[in-house]
């Protein structure tokens, strides 16, 4: 993905030039702005939210601001991705303790009831808070398009990244 919003930008930016209708500072900024989609470096403010978690409690974002990152792991149960992607986040959850990193795996709502969500986390548990975000403000807040959705936010509040993919070297987004 990452590879095919860096040829976007690419063109982008040699559009940019030879119409003449920029500078090349416009046109790297463009670049930076299409780059900065996915990955690494993005450190826009993470919007708040509370959701119910399947549990019966409320998780609010907030919460964990100046305590510890939070992984928001955006998912449905439809999703073949999705589950593909659980038992990674699952093994990261043993990798690295919670007081480290707090994990939230967000239910995009679409169509799934919170009923049929909590059955699934009962059926197949995961390690972490399972939340619902049952009219999709939250999934909407953070510009979800595709599932499943990884972003991190710093403890500042910050998201510093985002991909449809694990990072490599989570370690360097916990401190």
């Amino acid at each position: 993905m990452r590879k095919v919003l860096q040829s976007v930008g690419v063109v982008l930016v040699t559009a940019v030039l030879v119409a003449g209708t920029g500078s090349v500072a416009s046109a790297e900024s463009m670049m930076e702005k299409v780059l900065g989609l996915v990955g690494a470096g993005t450190s826009a403010e993470a919007a708040d939210f509370e959701l119910p978690a399947v549990d019966g409690s409320r998780v609010r974002l907030s919460d964990f601001r100046g305590k510890k990152p939070v992984l928001l792991y955006f998912w449905a149960l439809w999703c073949p991705a999705c589950r593909a992607m659980k038992p990674e986040v699952a093994e990261l959850r043993h990798e690295i303790s919670d007081d480290r990193l707090e994990i939230l795996a967000i239910n995009v709502g679409s169509g799934e009831s919170f009923t049929k969500v909590k059955r699934y986390q009962k059926a197949h548990p995961m390690p972490f808070k399972v939340l619902y975000d049952g009219n999709s403000t939250v999934t909407q807040a953070y510009g979800v398009r595709g599932i499943p959705l990884l972003v991190i936010v710093d403890k500042e509040g910050k998201v510093v990244y985002r991909d449809h993919q694990l990072p490599g070297h989570i370690e360097r987004y916990l401190d």
